[in-house]
């Protein structure tokens, strides 16, 4: 892509409207904690906008039963917004499909709980 092209490209971006995350009662902790772990989880996430949705390749460090919040740079701009987690796969290096709670397992563990 040319130096133009991508400007423009860059500017229309930016110009785009906010992404469409999940409401407080939708996301509903006090019955769904959300769980906390680092590294982040390299993922691809369904991203809804107004008028539009986009595939993106974000991480996550933060998940519900019910929801994942994803983050990514979008021309740029660093976003991070809530989507259902039905929206959410890993991105993995050859690997199959996993669900975010499942993780690699720990060092010096056989079946990956400690």
């Amino acid at each position: 892509m040319d130096p133009q092209a991508a400007a423009r490209l860059a500017a229309r971006y930016a110009r785009r409207a906010e992404p469409i995350g999940l409401t407080p009662e939708e996301l509903d902790f006090d019955h769904f904690p959300p769980t906390t772990a680092m590294p982040a989880i390299p993922v691809w996430a369904w991203i809804r906008f107004p008028g539009c949705a986009e595939h993106v390749a974000g991480e996550t460090c933060t998940w519900s039963a019910k929801a994942v919040q994803v983050l990514w740079e979008d021309a740029g701009v660093r976003r991070s917004t809530w989507v259902w987690a039905s929206a959410v796969s890993r991105r993995s290096s050859g690997r199959s499909r996993t669900a975010l709670g499942e993780r690699t397992p720990a060092s010096g563990s056989k079946n990956g709980r400690t």
